[in-house]
């Protein structure tokens, strides 16, 4: 029984597995593992294969379809991601995931951007100066990056949450952001 507090009991919530902190520790690995496999499985083993209904691949073809229909008015796109954001070490994330697959898709590559590419106040101006211009038309970040104080809001007409930020307050927030664009679309995914 070495390690039958693994997991709680069947019935046992959260709040009754805080009497042990390992019980409890493993109640938010569960909860993160398995908000990780909601949004791709290869989150949680890189060798299992991309799941072609996937919210990430769903997302996908929603953004591309999108691109397509407003590449008139060079309309924008943000796509929300907070898990898997890019590590720049050769392992799996989602962002190069989308990137990749939107490039394949047709999308040129310059057009598809990580807020976390924009490593200074500066970078991260000219950066939004490039999705109010139409240049960028795709960007993803993760809600404390691309969250509060973002005004791009000019060419917008989609937004995608790959995941559900914790506090429901960071979504509320970005939807007021963009009230004032009519026609704005907001998918999660799922």
């Amino acid at each position: 029984m070495g390690n039958c507090h693994a997991r709680c009991e069947p019935g046992e919530s959260g709040e009754n597995c805080k009497a042990s902190s390992d019980r409890y520790l493993s109640v938010l690995k569960i909860t993160n593992d398995g908000r990780k496999c909601a949004l791709d499985q290869r989150l949680i083993n890189d060798m299992l294969p991309d799941a072609g209904e996937s919210k990430v691949n769903r997302c996908v073809n929603n953004a591309f379809d999108i691109w397509e229909k407003t590449s008139a008015d060079k309309g924008t796109q943000l796509i929300f991601c907070d898990l898997s954001t890019p590590k720049n070490d050769g392992t799996f994330n989602v962002y190069d995931d989308v990137r990749e697959k939107l490039v394949a898709k047709g999308i040129p590559r310059e057009e598809v951007a990580f807020i976390h590419e924009a490593g200074t106040e500066t970078k991260k101006a000219e950066l939004f100066s490039k999705v109010r211009s139409g240049q960028v038309r795709i960007l993803l970040g993760s809600t404390p990056k691309l969250g509060a104080g973002t005004n791009i809001q000019d060419r917008l007409v989609a937004l995608h949450h790959l995941d559900a930020p914790w506090k429901p307050a960071d979504v509320g927030r970005i939807l007021r952001t963009f009230k004032i664009k009519k026609n704005v679309e907001v998918t999660d995914n799922g």
